[in-house]
């Protein structure tokens, strides 16, 4: 009798401390199922939400530009705001030739927001695309853009437009004193130079120390040219110890009050004795630089 009460005693201790011992687990088990069942309704939820809404910022945009960027975004995404691949519609705006910076972001409000800003013409390139002040040569999402007068023309291969952004901007820098700013630049694939300025002066130059002839003539026309700058029609850098200068037409009164063009002379202006002849005539008969 005293063996079978011991024997009870030992088997109601045993299943309490195995109950113990299981419920950490047991209570884990039911964690991970809430969780697997609150994760199946969260992506039913989120299967059925939908498709995000596409909010263009349109602060610095034209109307083309918005035009543009609605036409190739849409009005809506493919699917909804947290599925939304944002880098997708950033590869997007990187084939937009205007297009300077894109953010796109997400918003619980707006949906999928677009900020795009626009690159800044500084000048037209060719007949049918713009550059900006870093070389980037674009096509305008508007074309009444390239009939804006008040940005220089620039003529050349698109591959050296940053060289001649980084060289025109010297220019600009060098001749601002003179009150004259650059109207056109024409620059050959042998890399030789045409500067037109507002003044009606126009510059020639070679690729051989092109900065360097550039500046000392910004510098002689401050100075020992200044009372000639008005008469001066060409100027001819491409000379490795002077340069050419050819004058404008001088125009006279007849006595019958019929006016009279004079032609224009030029003249070599050297800083040493070894440019030939055979430049000087070669300049005399230059009238439309090509090279």
């Amino acid at each position: 009798m005293a063996n079978s009460f011991v024997a009870t005693a030992s088997l109601d201790n045993t299943l309490p401390n195995r109950f113990h011992q299981l419920l950490p687990k047991l209570l884990m088990l039911g964690v991970v199922l809430l969780l697997l069942i609150l994760a199946a309704l969260a992506i039913n939820v989120f299967n059925k939400l939908p498709n995000a809404a596409i909010s263009l910022q349109h602060k610095g945009l034209n109307t083309q530009q918005t035009l543009q960027l609605q036409q190739l975004l849409g009005e809506k995404a493919d699917t909804n705001l947290l599925k939304a691949d944002l880098q997708s519609y950033l590869a997007k705006l990187e084939t937009v030739d205007w297009v300077g910076q894109a953010d796109v972001r997400r918003d619980w409000q707006q949906g999928i927001v677009v900020n795009v800003v626009p690159r800044q013409a500084v000048a037209k390139f060719g007949s049918e695309r713009l550059v900006d002040a870093n070389g980037t040569v674009f096509k305008p999402a508007d074309s009444n853009d390239l009939n804006n007068a008040s940005l220089m023309q620039l003529q050349g291969d698109s591959q050296n437009a940053v060289v001649m952004m980084q060289q025109i901007k010297q220019v600009s820098d060098w001749f601002m004193p003179l009150g004259m700013k650059i109207e056109e630049v024409i620059v050959t694939p042998r890399m030789a130079w045409l500067f037109r300025f507002d003044n009606g002066l126009r510059v020639l130059v070679d690729n051989d120390n092109t900065s360097e002839k550039l500046y000392r003539l910004s510098i002689m026309l401050q100075n020992q040219l200044k009372p000639q700058l008005k008469t001066l029609q060409t100027v001819d850098l491409r000379y490795k110890n002077g340069m050419a200068i050819t004058k404008r037409p001088v125009i006279q009164q007849a006595s019958d009050t019929t006016a009279v063009n004079k032609s224009a002379d030029t003249k070599l202006v050297t800083d040493a004795n070894s440019t030939t002849d055979s430049k000087t005539k070669a300049l005399k008969t230059t009238a439309n630089p090509s090279h």
